[in-house]
């Protein structure tokens, strides 16, 4: 345990830091019932903790008390999440981690993410496959990290924010959505909710959230115009939902994240799909959209997430050996469309490739990320942190 630890007048105690608040953080019962027995029954470590040979211990000596302390950095909160004998101590960390040992040593199936870029076994993953030139980048920059299309777009807002971000800092809370905003997340957030169900079944039109001037999804609540847009948006859905010809032998996975390292560059590449399905054989990536208005405009252009599932897609990345299928579905005032991608023409390729290089290129290469201080510090979660942020926030 590498936190701030005190031992004296027969008392232990360990104060474990977090960045952000403790104050209702949801407690971890078998991180505290290891720390616990651990600090009852241990010895202290007195060589370096960056050393690699085997450790040196100290004399143990039995504690009276046990105390493991939760310390909020951002705001000094504090709590108390164990105080008791040694004995009690024991007695929890017994009772709470067998079980969970016992699963760890079973093992797991693999979940990439945003974590990956931490992981030394990344190049070697079974479930992160390695995809050379994904980026087109010839040399690594800084240490690795991970890269998505939210990243991107965040970085040409401010390369202060995006940086921010990846040290996963404590976020104040950032400006409300607009209308339109929520209105589009209740609408996926409730087809995703529609996709989950088991068995499978193809969404109807008549399987629409409601009262229709007011209705409420999770935490997005809409109303007037916009409610009764999104149940219009949501019924149309059914008139194109994949599993509508396919419900039986269907495989269907909402918000699948997706995760590939490009080893020339030393990134890991993460892309939270919206929708990645199985029907008649065929694997298919669809992201859905919903706009009042439909734009005719270039797609990849205005939709950077399909150009990296083009390119994810061309380079075997996605289920379905290097042949899985792209696709966008809009959902517009006007009636839904979807529109498939040629992930095998080279003009859409090359277009994929040059808007993917347009957005990590200049993140890959910064090692400074200095602030834009203006209109993107209006909605910035990160502005405490941010020597720059008064000039832009009129502070």
């Amino acid at each position: 345990m590498t936190d701030r630890r005190y031992a004296g007048y027969g008392v232990r105690e360990l104060r474990i830091t977090r960045m952000g608040s403790v104050q209702d953080r949801p407690q971890d019962d078998v991180e505290i019932a290891v720390a616990v027995g651990v600090l009852a029954g241990g010895s202290p470590v007195l060589s370096s903790q960056w050393n690699r040979a085997p450790l040196t211990l100290g004399r143990f000596e039995p504690a009276r008390r046990v105390r493991l302390v939760e310390i909020g950095c951002a705001d000094a909160s504090h709590r108390v999440l164990f105080e008791g004998t040694p004995e009690e101590a024991h007695a929890r960390c017994t009772s709470e981690v067998e079980a969970q040992l016992d699963r760890i040593v079973m093992g797991g199936s693999y979940r990439p993410g945003n974590d990956c870029a931490r992981c030394k076994a990344v190049a070697s993953c079974p479930a992160v496959p390695s995809v050379p030139d994904l980026l087109g980048i010839s040399g690594p920059g800084a240490p690795r990290r991970s890269w998505s299309v939210a990243t991107g777009r965040t970085y040409r807002r401010c390369p202060a924010r995006a940086h921010l971000e990846g040290l996963f800092l404590p976020r104040d809370s950032a400006s409300e959505d607009n209308e339109a905003a929520i209105r589009g997340k209740a609408v996926h957030a409730w087809i995703e909710s529609r996709h989950r169900r088991t068995p499978h079944r193809p969404c109807t039109p008549d399987d629409v959230p409601g009262p229709p001037d007011a209705w409420q999804y999770a935490e997005w609540s809409v109303t007037g115009l916009q409610a009764r847009l999104g149940i219009q948006m949501i019924a149309d859905h059914a008139l194109v939902c994949p599993l509508r010809d396919h419900p039986d032998d269907a495989e269907v996975h909402p918000e699948r994240t997706v995760a590939a390292y490009d080893p020339g560059a030393d990134v890991v590449v993460i892309a939270k799909t919206d929708l990645l399905y199985r029907a008649a054989g065929r694997w298919t990536l669809r992201e859905t959209k919903t706009a009042r208005v439909p734009d005719e405009g270039d797609l990849l252009d205005q939709h950077p997430q399909l150009a990296l599932a083009v390119l994810l897609a061309r380079t075997g990345a996605l289920p379905g050996d290097g042949h899985c299928h792209v696709e966008l579905e809009r959902l517009t005032g006007s009636g839904p469309v979807v529109t498939p991608l040629d992930v095998t023409a080279p003009d859409v390729v090359s277009e994929a490739r040059r808007i993917v290089a347009a957005y990590v290129q200049p993140w890959h290469a910064d090692t400074r990320y200095p602030a834009k201080p203006g209109k993107a510090c209006a909605d910035c979660p990160f502005t405490r942190w941010c020597p720059d942020a008064a000039e832009g926030t009129g502070r």
